[in-house]
């Protein structure tokens, strides 16, 4: 998910300089962790419109994210990094951890959305709807066969 923050790091950062990652970088990549985990295991699940209206809107909370993260200045060359360490720690959290931060992320993913222009928000959804939908298409082909 985090592919589409950028293709490189901004020429500003040394690239040899050890960096301090920014708090709303890190949340960024902890909540995105937490979107993609939930998304996988409703994608596990029969399909239902409920089901796919839901992995819609944690693909769009997780592309706020990366999109304000984008903006702020976040890369690929740093925001992949964080993305896989968030992985590696929401897997090890407890189910109830894990509901507590997800709920803190849905909230903070809404207001953001709440923040940013009609036109970063169409981007956004633009995107996530993009995504879900070659979501779809993998699923489907995988059930064709």
């Amino acid at each position: 998910m985090l592919l589409w923050a950028g293709a490189s790091m901004a020429e500003a950062a040394a690239a040899s300089a050890p960096t301090e990652v920014s708090p709303f970088f890190q949340e960024a990549a902890d909540c995105s962790a937490a979107y993609k985990a939930g998304v996988t295991a409703r994608l596990a699940q029969p399909k239902t419109d409920a089901r796919d209206k839901a992995i819609l809107e944690d693909t769009e909370r997780s592309f706020v994210f990366i999109g304000v993260a984008y903006k702020q200045g976040l890369r690929k060359a740093e925001a992949d990094p964080l993305l896989e360490e968030a992985e590696q720690r929401w897997t090890k959290l407890p189910k109830a951890e894990q509901a507590k931060r997800l709920a803190a992320c849905t909230t903070h993913a809404d207001k953001l959305m709440g923040e940013i222009s009609f036109v970063e928000r169409y981007a956004v959804q633009n995107r996530a709807k993009a995504r879900v939908e070659q979501q779809f298409d993998k699923e489907k082909k995988k059930h064709e066969r």
